[in-house]
């Protein structure tokens, strides 16, 4: 699941630099399936982070206020994505890095718990254990005491 899509995408880019980022061929013709790439490539980096503490994908559709934060952070990270990948710009101005940078530290501090997300999110279970392997020795066939003394 994506938490953008490629239209919003485009809304943040504008018509003309989003062209410029998602064609590979000339930089003129909008390339939805580079765009799809690159959102899959920020929403797989997002759940990620997520995936630390709470279930994946998030669910979006039942917390109005966690789909803004988390539309916001993930179009930062495909913002960034798009001008790194794109062979017709240079480097991508101060302030994509700076709200790149910033999105990472915000996926980081959910990671870690400091920053939890609203409580219509759901947590994952926790993962250890629940699929481990399990041994069951069976009863020794002799003891400290039956060996002492020989």
């Amino acid at each position: 699941m994506s938490y953008i899509t490629t239209d919003q995408l485009a809304g943040r880019l504008g018509s003309t630099l989003y062209a410029r980022l998602t064609d590979r061929v000339n930089g003129a013709v909008p390339d939805h399936g580079v765009a799809a790439a690159i959102i899959a490539g920020a929403a797989a980096v997002a759940d990620g982070y997520f995936a630390q503490r709470y279930a994946v994908p998030l669910p979006l559709a039942t917390s109005p206020e966690l789909a803004f934060i988390v539309t916001t952070r993930v179009l930062d990270l495909a913002e960034y994505h798009a001008w790194q990948s794109s062979p017709f710009v240079s480097s991508p101005p101060q302030r994509i890095t700076a709200n790149y940078a910033a999105a990472i530290r915000w996926f980081e501090d959910i990671a870690s718990g400091r920053l939890p997300l609203p409580a219509a999110s759901t947590t994952a279970p926790p993962a250890a254990n629940r699929t481990a392997p399990r041994h069951h020795a069976p009863p020794r066939t002799l003891t400290a005491e039956e060996l002492s003394g020989l």
